[in-house]
């Protein structure tokens, strides 16, 4: 959470006695609960201060309506098996606020008390049809998060605390449940539905997994392999120069898989030639699952592994908490090293990041040490104080054009190369976008995403000049027989201090791997890169620099 609790009570802080008006409450009783949405996710990334605000209010309002058991009646029989009810997604929502709040035990107590439900409705004549393999999904995926959040809630300034009795037995319970299902069911797609779930859990035991078949992964080759075209050397390592990105993990508003459909996904990357993965030890379960997949795979040593290491809280920066954090994401992804570690620190205010990426950077199980969402100043001085950098993952598109400013040469100088991400800005440079009036930011499949890069859009020049930009892409892009979206990739690539772009990837979801590829099919002429320069001519990227502060900054206010 983002204020201390003690006993189940948010911490007291100074009063506050703010009047809310009549009129205002009057809006706020009668708007409908989407436009809710959108209104305070908009009050959040106006003022992030508030986000503390408002994790504490909503910690108050779990516990004060937490209920005195979990209810029943989750799933329904129909003909053919069952069916998830109104309870069961009243339930589900609730679970995932315990966990957004880190109230991971909580969480874990009523998803045990979901799947004890379910394994006593569930007939030895149920069917499983696609209904209920996507609520099975959605039932892992959470287990993954309630894990993510117990994990957060454990945390120390200097650590992780030793669980109390009354914790390890919520953990036992959640086990014990989980291996009753798996024990007993013999088709495969039943016995191993909660694999990802399983495995989570058994991080609290030190890792491997609690099945006695770890894996259920797809080794075989569904095509010819692919190799891309363009690589990139960062440092040792010579990687493609699209990685695919696995935030997807972090949340279940980016849609569940199984672990099946999750690991097909993968092996269909892998043909085309994505061979570099970036994930977080915070993206959910995205190191473990890969790792799993890839030390299953024949051509494992050319699959490539770029994690991070972050820090957002206050630690004391000493040679064993760095081992300590280099050993688990070295554990999770199943390796005896990591190609590319990259470093995120929060507060620039506590200079002990300089001590931290020193101590990544020799680590003997890092070959490669990145940065994450650092600025120019910061950068230059750890390269200064001797710490070898090869990368460092910041935002870049055709409307955020920051690195250009300052980070553009101090990577030439200092042979760091950018991976960037929100290249596509947040899927607004596509075709989809062009010729349509500006979106309405109430819509109820307007994502934070969305939200954030419409904001940007508007300092950076507006809907019309945006629309002038995604006409010139979208003249280029036919010239090529290609898309805007891959127009505005390569536009990216096209810079000498860029080293890759990070495309996220739904495994089990969706995909676009084929579209990705184009980008490597052609490069831009001096005529399309005057094209797109005599937009950005009239654009505000100075604005966007003046009002977001340099790379990474945006994270920090």
């Amino acid at each position: 959470m983002a204020v201390s609790i003690a006993n189940g009570i948010p911490s007291k802080g100074k009063a506050k006695a703010a009047h809310v008006n009549m009129m205002t409450d009057t809006v706020i009783a009668n708007l409908p609960p989407d436009a809710l949405r959108g209104i305070v996710r908009g009050l959040l990334g106006f003022e992030q201060n508030l986000t503390s605000h408002f994790h504490d209010l909503a910690a108050k309002y779990l516990l004060t309506t937490k209920p005195t058991s979990t209810p029943s009646g989750l799933f329904a029989k129909i003909t053919t098996g069952l069916a998830p009810t109104d309870s069961f997604f009243e339930t589900q929502s609730r679970v995932r606020c315990l966990m957004g709040c880190e109230f991971g035990f909580d969480g874990i107590r009523t998803l045990t008390d979901v799947l004890q439900e379910l394994s006593l409705s569930f007939g030895k004549d149920s069917v499983v049809d696609d209904q209920l393999t996507s609520t099975l999904a959605s039932i892992d995926g959470d287990i993954v998060q309630a894990v993510t959040s117990v994990q957060k809630e454990l945390l120390t300034g200097s650590g992780s605390r030793v669980m109390t009795a009354s914790e390890q037995e919520v953990i036992k319970s959640l086990r014990s449940t989980l291996r009753s299902w798996s024990s007993s069911h013999q088709d495969p797609e039943l016995k191993f539905a909660f694999a990802r779930g399983f495995t989570r859990l058994a991080e609290f035991e030190g890792g491997g997994s609690v099945l006695s078949q770890k894996r259920q992964i797809a080794t075989q080759s569904s095509r010819t392999r692919n190799h891309i075209s363009e690589t990139v050397q960062l440092g040792s390592l010579e990687v493609p120069r699209m990685f695919a990105g696995l935030w997807q993990f972090s949340s279940p508003a980016w849609g569940t898989a199984s672990r099946a459909q999750i690991n097909a996904d993968f092996r269909k990357h892998v043909d085309a030639g994505f061979t570099a993965y970036d994930m977080a030890d915070h993206y959910g379960d995205a190191e473990v699952t890969f790792g799993q997949f890839r030390s299953a795979q024949p051509d494992s040593s050319e699959i490539y592994c770029a994690t991070k290491l972050c820090v957002f809280g206050s630690v004391e920066v000493t040679p064993e908490f760095i081992d300590s954090n280099v050993t688990q994401r070295a554990a999770n992804v199943e390796a005896d090293s990591i190609e590319l570690l990259q470093f995120h620190w929060q507060d620039y205010d506590d200079h002990q990041y300089v001590q931290a990426a020193k101590l990544i950077a020799d680590h003997a199980k890092v070959q490669n040490l990145g940065l994450c969402n650092f600025d120019t100043q910061r950068m230059d001085e750890m390269v200064v104080a001797g710490v070898k950098v090869v990368s460092n993952q910041v935002q870049f598109s055709l409307i955020d054009l920051r690195p250009t400013f300052k980070m553009a040469d101090s990577c030439r100088k200092h042979n760091v190369k950018l991976l960037t991400y929100g290249s596509l800005c947040g899927g607004f440079l596509a075709d989809k976008w062009l010729n349509v009036p500006a979106p309405n930011l109430f819509d109820k499949n307007m994502t934070p995403s969305h939200r954030k890069y419409f904001e940007m859009i508007e300092v950076w020049g507006g809907w019309i000049l945006f629309q002038e930009l995604l006409s010139v892409l979208s003249a280029i892009g036919k010239k090529y027989n290609t898309s805007i979206s891959t127009t505005a990739m390569r536009w990216i690539l096209d810079h000498d201090y860029v080293g890759a772009v990070i495309i996220g990837a739904r495994m089990g979801i969706s995909e676009h791997v084929d579209e990705n590829l184009e980008v490597f099919k052609f490069k831009l002429d001096g005529e399309d890169q005057a094209g797109i320069q005599k937009v950005l001519d009239k654009c505000k990227a100075k604005d966007v620099f003046a009002e977001m502060g340099d790379c990474g900054a945006e994270y920090r206010q």
